[in-house]
């Protein structure tokens, strides 16, 4: 459920900035600049598959518009997820959530339902002025503390037919592992830098063209450090590089069909100095059946080569160069993605308040080459105020 309320230009708009748990008044000039619109809102969602994960997620949200152009965003998470246990080999692929990429409690003759519950809660606030931004999160978990600063620019150019952004942010993360019963659990870190830069042009009155390239530096502790791998007859915990280097070029095309619906066709080719090289090809169609119904539909196809120290059997021990890995992700798989969304505008049985109201109901399917699959359902109600 989301319910947004929007605040007119003279209304009290502190109530706004206090559902953030943040105070702006110190931002003397601008408020001198005059406010041109407040925005508060609150969403609900919630996620489930078939195989009994739970994702709950509360969003706090709220936004200040001046009339010097600058604007201001802040945004609280609170996030809790439920994973069952289930009954499968440490490490494996079936033992790793779809939805999450965690990995998923093993159930034990002892307590057949340890089910694994973990929360999360965020803040983002961010700060934008004639195209410049600037950004801070900052993210707590009971394993995982996380912080970001954000940079960014963008600017419209050849008759505001061509924006061009660039755009980078440094993370340091610091990673406490809770108490296992087979892993050490030893403090670490992560640092993480990254780039990009993205044009959007307007090719035609109905075409749109996007490209860009995403570039990333990443250190410090990039395995799972609550995951084991069996290597040489024995369970061993994972191992990962230290030192990554993540690259990615994509483009976008979108193109408006006069029956009142849109197409829009992605390509994303990514590769990393671990070995790691995948494709990625989507489609999208968006139709208006009428002014109440929006069908969505979504198709994407995922083909990836593996890490060079990647195996489905370590038979030496040490793996390769010191470093094993039980994730999947990291193998030779090919990936279907496929599902829709129906939204419904219900302003003919509800009258002016059904006018700003949207209902959703989704369905994906997800499926691999390792045979492993997912349901995903999705459901939701919007009111703005």
């Amino acid at each position: 459920m989301r319910v947004q309320v929007t605040h007119t230009r003279g209304t009290p708009w502190l109530l706004a900035i206090a559902l953030a748990g943040v105070q702006v008044a110190a931002w003397a000039p601008c408020v001198r600049a005059g406010i041109d619109e407040t925005t508060a809102s609150y969403l609900f969602n919630y996620y489930t598959d078939v195989e009994g994960v739970d994702v709950y997620g509360h969003y706090v949200t709220t936004g200040l518009q001046f009339q010097n152009n600058m604007g201001l965003t802040f945004q609280w998470v609170h996030d809790r997820v439920v994973i069952p246990a289930i009954e499968a080999p440490p490490g494996t692929q079936e033992a790793a959530d779809a939805i999450t990429s965690a990995s998923r409690p093993i159930a034990s003759s002892a307590d057949p339902y340890q089910d694994y519950v973990k929360t999360r809660n965020s803040f983002e606030g961010g700060v934008d002025y004639h195209g410049y931004s600037a950004g801070y999160y900052v993210s707590k978990e009971s394993d995982y503390f996380a912080q970001m600063v954000s940079l960014g620019f963008n600017r419209d150019v050849r008759g505001d037919n061509l924006n061009i952004a660039v755009g980078a942010s440094y993370s340091w993360d610091s990673i406490e592992p809770l108490e296992d019963q087979d892993t050490a659990g030893i403090p670490d870190y992560r640092r993480t830098t990254y780039w990009s830069v993205v044009a959007t042009q307007v090719v035609t009155k109905t075409t749109v063209l996007r490209v860009g390239a995403e570039f990333n530096q990443v250190s410090g502790l990039q395995h799972d450090p609550y995951r084991n791998v069996y290597v040489a007859g024995t369970n061993v915990p994972e191992s990962h590089p230290d030192q990554r280097t993540r690259r990615d070029l994509f483009v976008g095309l979108s193109q408006y069909v006069y029956n009142r619906s849109s197409i829009k066709l992605d390509y994303r080719f990514y590769s990393d100095d671990w070995g790691v090289e995948s494709h990625m090809v989507g489609l999208k169609l968006n139709q208006y059946v009428n002014d109440e119904f929006v069908f969505r539909y979504r198709y994407r196809y995922y083909a990836q080569l593996p890490s060079e120290f990647y195996r489905i059997e370590y038979t030496d021990a040490g793996g390769i160069d010191g470093y094993q890995t039980g994730d999947y992700r990291l193998g030779d798989f090919g990936a279907h993605l496929f599902g829709g969304q129906v939204l419904w505008h219900p302003h003919r049985f509800f009258g002016r308040l059904g006018a700003n109201a949207q209902v959703t109901f989704g369905y994906e399917r997800y499926f691999n080459s390792n045979n492993f699959s997912a349901d995903v359902f999705e459901t939701g109600l919007q009111i703005a105020f």
